[in-house]
Protein backbone atom coordinates (compact mmCIF):
# COMPACT_ATOMS: atom_id res chain seq x y z
CA UNK A 1 0.00 0.00 0.00
CA UNK A 2 1.46 3.53 -1.46
CA UNK A 3 0.74 6.79 0.35
CA UNK A 4 0.09 9.84 -1.72
CA UNK A 5 1.75 13.40 -0.69
CA UNK A 6 -1.16 16.04 -0.94
CA UNK A 7 1.17 18.33 -1.79
CA UNK A 8 3.60 16.87 -4.28
CA UNK A 9 1.27 13.69 -4.86
CA UNK A 10 4.38 11.80 -5.29
CA UNK A 11 3.29 8.12 -3.85
CA UNK A 12 5.62 6.44 -0.84
CA UNK A 13 5.97 2.79 -0.04
CA UNK A 14 6.03 3.16 4.13
CA UNK A 15 6.91 -0.28 4.80
CA UNK A 16 10.21 0.37 5.83
CA UNK A 17 9.66 3.64 6.90
CA UNK A 18 9.01 4.67 10.80
CA UNK A 19 5.60 5.92 12.34
CA UNK A 20 4.92 9.72 11.05
CA UNK A 21 7.27 9.81 7.99
CA UNK A 22 4.41 10.30 5.99
CA UNK A 23 3.36 13.43 8.13
CA UNK A 24 7.13 14.72 8.53
CA UNK A 25 7.14 14.52 4.46
CA UNK A 26 4.21 16.06 3.96
CA UNK A 27 4.88 19.13 6.48
CA UNK A 28 8.73 19.81 4.85
CA UNK A 29 7.46 18.93 1.23
CA UNK A 30 8.98 21.60 -1.33
CA UNK A 31 5.10 21.94 -2.33
CA UNK A 32 3.58 22.41 0.82
CA UNK A 33 2.91 26.02 0.81
CA UNK A 34 3.49 26.68 4.68
CA UNK A 35 7.10 25.56 3.92
CA UNK A 36 8.95 28.89 4.09
CA UNK A 37 6.91 29.50 7.04
CA UNK A 38 8.35 26.93 9.03
CA UNK A 39 11.58 27.23 7.60
CA UNK A 40 11.33 30.85 8.99
CA UNK A 41 9.99 29.68 12.20
CA UNK A 42 12.87 27.17 12.39
CA UNK A 43 16.18 29.90 11.92
CA UNK A 44 14.06 31.88 14.62
CA UNK A 45 14.03 28.88 17.25
CA UNK A 46 10.38 29.06 16.92
CA UNK A 47 9.40 25.79 16.29
CA UNK A 48 7.67 24.58 19.54
CA UNK A 49 5.33 28.10 18.94
CA UNK A 50 4.27 26.36 15.44
CA UNK A 51 3.71 22.56 17.56
CA UNK A 52 1.61 24.60 20.52
CA UNK A 53 -0.10 26.47 17.27
CA UNK A 54 -0.83 23.36 15.64
CA UNK A 55 -2.08 22.05 18.76
CA UNK A 56 -4.54 24.85 19.57
CA UNK A 57 -5.97 24.84 15.78
CA UNK A 58 -6.49 20.89 15.92
CA UNK A 59 -8.14 20.95 19.81
CA UNK A 60 -5.05 18.57 20.88
CA UNK A 61 -4.24 20.26 24.20
CA UNK A 62 -2.52 18.75 27.07
CA UNK A 63 -2.48 19.90 30.73
CA UNK A 64 1.31 20.79 29.80
CA UNK A 65 0.58 22.65 26.88
CA UNK A 66 -2.09 24.43 28.23
CA UNK A 67 0.30 25.46 31.25
CA UNK A 68 2.88 26.49 29.35
CA UNK A 69 0.78 28.67 27.18
CA UNK A 70 -1.37 30.10 30.35
CA UNK A 71 2.41 30.98 32.11
CA UNK A 72 0.81 29.07 34.80
CA UNK A 73 2.73 26.22 37.42
CA UNK A 74 3.38 23.08 35.06
CA UNK A 75 1.11 20.45 36.56
CA UNK A 76 3.31 17.65 38.25
CA UNK A 77 3.18 14.26 36.31
CA UNK A 78 2.08 11.58 38.94
CA UNK A 79 4.73 9.16 37.70
CA UNK A 80 7.79 12.07 38.34
CA UNK A 81 10.20 10.15 41.04
CA UNK A 82 8.52 6.62 41.19
CA UNK A 83 10.80 3.84 40.62
CA UNK A 84 10.11 1.93 37.18
CA UNK A 85 8.84 -1.30 37.44
CA UNK A 86 10.56 -2.64 35.02
CA UNK A 87 14.02 -1.54 36.58
CA UNK A 88 16.55 -4.62 37.28
CA UNK A 89 14.00 -6.84 35.45
CA UNK A 90 15.23 -9.34 32.18
CA UNK A 91 13.74 -10.71 29.44
CA UNK A 92 13.00 -14.48 30.55
CA UNK A 93 14.56 -16.96 28.13
CA UNK A 94 10.92 -18.11 26.64
CA UNK A 95 10.68 -14.17 25.76
CA UNK A 96 14.50 -14.04 24.08
CA UNK A 97 13.14 -17.06 22.25
CA UNK A 98 10.58 -15.28 21.00
CA UNK A 99 12.12 -12.03 20.29
CA UNK A 100 14.65 -14.20 17.92
CA UNK A 101 12.59 -16.10 16.02
CA UNK A 102 10.69 -13.17 15.22
CA UNK A 103 14.02 -11.48 14.18
CA UNK A 104 15.02 -14.22 12.43
CA UNK A 105 12.12 -14.27 10.08
CA UNK A 106 11.97 -10.86 9.28
CA UNK A 107 13.56 -9.75 6.07
CA UNK A 108 13.60 -5.97 6.77
CA UNK A 109 16.27 -4.34 7.58
CA UNK A 110 17.11 -1.83 10.44
CA UNK A 111 16.25 1.47 9.89
CA UNK A 112 19.42 3.69 10.98
CA UNK A 113 19.56 7.60 11.24
CA UNK A 114 21.08 9.76 8.56
CA UNK A 115 19.78 7.11 5.58
CA UNK A 116 20.49 8.38 2.02
CA UNK A 117 17.41 8.35 -0.45
CA UNK A 118 18.99 7.50 -3.89
CA UNK A 119 16.39 6.37 -6.52
CA UNK A 120 13.89 5.17 -4.40
CA UNK A 121 15.86 3.22 -2.51
CA UNK A 122 17.25 4.01 1.09
CA UNK A 123 21.05 3.43 1.96
CA UNK A 124 22.90 3.34 4.92
CA UNK A 125 26.19 5.63 3.87
CA UNK A 126 28.01 7.86 1.68
CA UNK A 127 29.64 4.87 0.65
CA UNK A 128 26.93 2.69 -0.36
CA UNK A 129 25.49 5.57 -2.29
CA UNK A 130 28.76 6.09 -4.34
CA UNK A 131 29.01 2.21 -4.97
CA UNK A 132 25.11 2.68 -6.08
CA UNK A 133 26.42 5.44 -8.34
CA UNK A 134 29.31 3.52 -9.84
CA UNK A 135 27.28 0.51 -10.54
CA UNK A 136 24.42 2.59 -12.11
CA UNK A 137 27.11 4.02 -14.26
CA UNK A 138 28.47 0.29 -15.10
CA UNK A 139 24.99 -0.44 -15.93
CA UNK A 140 25.39 -3.11 -13.70
CA UNK A 141 21.99 -4.38 -11.91
CA UNK A 142 21.81 -4.43 -8.28
CA UNK A 143 19.18 -5.06 -5.64
CA UNK A 144 19.05 -4.67 -2.04
CA UNK A 145 19.24 -8.11 -0.92
CA UNK A 146 17.29 -10.39 1.67
CA UNK A 147 19.03 -11.56 4.64
CA UNK A 148 21.49 -14.44 4.35
CA UNK A 149 21.75 -16.89 8.03
CA UNK A 150 24.95 -17.22 9.52
CA UNK A 151 25.57 -19.17 13.03
CA UNK A 152 28.63 -17.54 15.24
CA UNK A 153 31.10 -19.82 17.45
CA UNK A 154 28.74 -20.93 19.68
CA UNK A 155 25.96 -22.18 16.92
CA UNK A 156 24.05 -19.47 17.46
CA UNK A 157 22.11 -18.06 14.02
CA UNK A 158 22.17 -14.40 12.97
CA UNK A 159 20.71 -12.40 9.81
CA UNK A 160 23.57 -10.85 7.88
CA UNK A 161 22.03 -7.92 5.55
CA UNK A 162 25.04 -7.77 2.35
CA UNK A 163 24.41 -3.91 0.97
CA UNK A 164 24.29 -5.17 -2.67
CA UNK A 165 23.70 -8.33 -4.35
CA UNK A 166 24.30 -7.95 -8.67
CA UNK A 167 21.89 -10.87 -9.99
CA UNK A 168 24.16 -11.04 -13.12
CA UNK A 169 27.29 -11.92 -11.59
CA UNK A 170 26.02 -13.60 -7.98
CA UNK A 171 28.16 -11.28 -6.25
CA UNK A 172 27.40 -9.83 -2.67
CA UNK A 173 29.31 -6.53 -2.30
CA UNK A 174 29.53 -4.93 1.69
CA UNK A 175 31.24 -1.60 1.81
CA UNK A 176 32.64 -1.49 5.40
CA UNK A 177 34.98 1.39 6.71
CA UNK A 178 38.03 0.08 8.40
CA UNK A 179 37.10 0.61 11.88
CA UNK A 180 33.56 -0.72 11.29
CA UNK A 181 35.63 -3.85 9.88
CA UNK A 182 37.87 -4.17 12.47
CA UNK A 183 35.22 -4.23 15.29
CA UNK A 184 33.49 -6.96 13.28
CA UNK A 185 36.39 -9.66 12.00
CA UNK A 186 35.11 -12.16 13.80
CA UNK A 187 31.74 -12.12 12.04
CA UNK A 188 33.19 -11.24 8.73
CA UNK A 189 35.82 -14.69 8.83
CA UNK A 190 33.01 -16.79 9.39
CA UNK A 191 30.50 -15.17 6.61
CA UNK A 192 33.81 -15.30 4.58
CA UNK A 193 33.92 -19.06 5.04
CA UNK A 194 30.05 -19.88 4.90
CA UNK A 195 29.62 -17.68 1.64
CA UNK A 196 32.32 -17.50 -1.29
CA UNK A 197 30.55 -14.38 -3.25
CA UNK A 198 30.61 -12.16 -0.27
CA UNK A 199 33.12 -9.26 -0.89
CA UNK A 200 33.88 -6.52 1.44
CA UNK A 201 35.25 -2.86 -0.10
CA UNK A 202 36.90 -1.28 2.85
CA UNK A 203 37.63 1.98 0.88
CA UNK A 204 35.86 4.62 -0.52
CA UNK A 205 38.41 4.73 -3.35
CA UNK A 206 37.03 1.34 -3.80
CA UNK A 207 33.56 1.71 -4.11
CA UNK A 208 33.77 5.67 -6.29
CA UNK A 209 36.05 2.76 -8.65
CA UNK A 210 34.34 -0.28 -8.36
CA UNK A 211 35.35 -2.78 -11.24
CA UNK A 212 33.84 -5.76 -12.09
CA UNK A 213 36.45 -7.64 -13.39
CA UNK A 214 38.51 -7.39 -10.30
CA UNK A 215 35.87 -9.07 -7.65
CA UNK A 216 35.00 -12.00 -10.25
CA UNK A 217 38.29 -13.13 -10.76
Amino acid sequence: MKNECKWCLEKFDLYDKPRGWMANHSRWCIKNPNRKKYISALKLRDNINIMNETRISSGRLNQYVVAKLDGTEMPVSPIKGKESPFKNKRHSEKTKSIIKEKALKSNHRRLRRKMIKYNGIMLDSTWELELAKRLDELQIKWIRPLPLKWKDTSGIEHNYFPDFYLSDFDIYLDPKNPAAYNVQKDKIKILKKTYDNIKFICTLKECKEFNINASVM
